[in-house]
Parts: structure tokens; C-alpha cells; sequence
């Protein structure tokens, strides 16, 4: 019985995984790694982490594709229409596999909050960065507020971003209660509250302090990636090493931090 349910699941991650490439919700290349994600979390936390990861990716989906040609005029859109590549996938879903792998061999209430909290903070700062880009008030530097940067800006924020990043965490939160994820039930809610919208500030923060900016050598226009128009981009402040795949690593780890703390200072009480 193990054997055939095991033989289901690992199915059903790969049905999932070939729909998000045919839909071009992630591209070839990202079948691989958005796989492995999805292995983990299917084999290391059982269904209910692998629903909990599907929303997030759908909520991100949603968040990308609503009024994306409006955000390409901004220049703050997602390149290949918003579908996601390996470096992506692994950068937002590293540490939430990580947690179930964790979960497999010793299951309980920690790894389920590392869990909780890193995929609520990869989600809030999706929400965070794409509804940001339709702010009508222009952001401001969170290091700075006296500052108003362009939208897209690294480190700019937004009180319309910041409610995106309060709404991803609380919808990931409400369909973890739902599937009874976690045995601390009445602090669901809190930790993904919590850990997502920290993990989301923290993004911020570190855009803004020390994230790579530069711009590119053929089209001149500001670029935070490592290669634009096929060439190498020239760096113009912030760290060469720090793009935005490793903000968003660093992001979710505070996250899974964030609820992790949340649940010790409970557990003390």
C-alpha cells in the first residue's frame, strides 16, 4: 500500500510539474528543479505541503501575469511572460525543501515552521514586488523613506506592496489551517503572517543596502541581472554576488527564522 501510494505522488508532482511547462508558467529548463522542489516537499511533508507549495506558486503566477504588459512598459515585468526559471524555482523554493527533507527524517513542529515561514516569505515578496510595481504613490527607499526611487527599484516599498505581502502570507496561512498543517494549530496563522512579511522586509532591506546594481554596456538601461542584450552587465554600486535570486534565498531564511521564533517564544510560554 506505501509502495502504490508513493508510486501515486510521485505521479502527481510530475502531472503538476509538465502542466506548469506546457503552460509556460516555467520554462524547460526549470522542469528539473521545480521537480526536485516538488519531490521534496511530496515525500518530506505529504500532500499538504505539496497543495501549500502549488498555491504559492499559483498565487506568484497570478501576482506576475495581472496587468504584465503594463508592468513591461515599466521595465519591471518578469522576463519570458513571467515564466519561472531554475534559478528562481531554487532560490524561493530551497529552503521550504530543505525543511521537508528535514521533516522526513525528523518530523515535527520546527521543521514544519522553517517550512511555514520560508514559503510564506517567498510569497509575500512576490505579492510584495508585482502589486508594488502598480502603486499610484511612487515607493520609497525602505533604508531612506525620504527617498522616492522609480518602481521596480530594489529596496523600494510601498504601502500597496506591503499589503500584497500581508495578503500572500495570509492566504498561505489560511490554507495551512485548512489542511491542518502543523500540530500548533492556533499559530499557523501568526507564524506565516509573520514569517512572510518579515522575510519580505528583509528582501527589501537587503535590495537596498546590498544588491548588485548596474546597467547594460549595449542598451545603457539599468539592469540588476548579470547579462542584458547577451552581454555582461557593468556594475555600479551594491555587491557583483548579490542578485536578486540570493536576496530572495537570504529573504526566505529570515522567514523561516522569523515563524521558527515565533513558535520557541510560544512553546516557552
Amino acid at each position: 500500500m506505501l509502495l502504490v501510494l508513493a508510486v501515486a505522488e510521485f505521479f502527481v508532482v510530475l502531472a503538476v510539474t509538465l502542466a506548469a511547462v506546457l503552460l509556460k508558467t516555467i520554462d524547460a529548463r526549470g522542469f528539473l528543479s521545480s521537480a526536485a522542489v516538488g519531490f521534496a516537499v511530496m515525500y518530506g511533508g505529504g500532500i499538504q505541503w505539496f497543495v501549500i507549495v502549488a498555491v504559492f506558486f499559483v498565487l506568484g503566477v497570478a501576482f506576475t501575469l495581472y496587468k504584465y504588459g503594463y508592468k513591461r512598459k515599466l521595465g519591471g515585468a518578469q522576463g519570458k511572460g513571467g515564466a519561472r526559471n531554475w534559478p528562481h524555482i531554487l532560490a524561493n523554493g530551497g529552503v521550504a525543501s530543505l525543511a521537508a527533507v528535514w521533516n522526513f527524517f525528523y518530523p515535527g513542529p520546527l521543521a514544519t515552521a522553517v517550512f511555514l515561514g520560508a514559503i510564506s516569505a517567498a510569497g509575500s515578496d512576490t505579492a510584495a514586488t508585482e502589486l508594488g510595481l502598480l502603486s499610484r504613490s511612487q515607493p520609497r527607499l525602505i533604508t531612506n523613506p525620504s527617498k522616492a526611487v522609480p518602481p521596480g527599484t530594489s529596496g523600494g516599498v510601498s504601502t500597496l506592496g506591503f499589503l500584497g505581502a500581508v495578503l500572500a502570507s495570509l492566504v498561505i496561512g489560511i490554507i495551512a489551517l485548512l489542511l491542518g498543517v502543523g500540530a500548533f494549530a492556533p499559530f499557523v496563522l501568526p507564524a506565516c503572517v509573520i514569517g512572510g512579511v518579515v522575510g519580505a522586509v528583509a528582501d527589501s532591506v537587503v535590495g537596498a543596502a546590498v544588491q548588485r546594481k548596474g546597467y547594460c554596456v549595449v542598451c545603457l538601461k539599468p539592469t540588476e541581472a548579470l547579462k542584458h542584450c547577451g552581454e555582461k552587465t557593468r556594475t555600479t554600486r551594491g555587491s557583483p554576488y548579490v542578485e536578486n535570486n540570493v536576496v530572495n534565498v537570504l529573504s526566505t531564511v529570515v522567514g523561516a527564522a522569523a515563524a521558527t521564533a515565533l513558535l520557541l517564544a510560544v512553546s516557552a510560554v
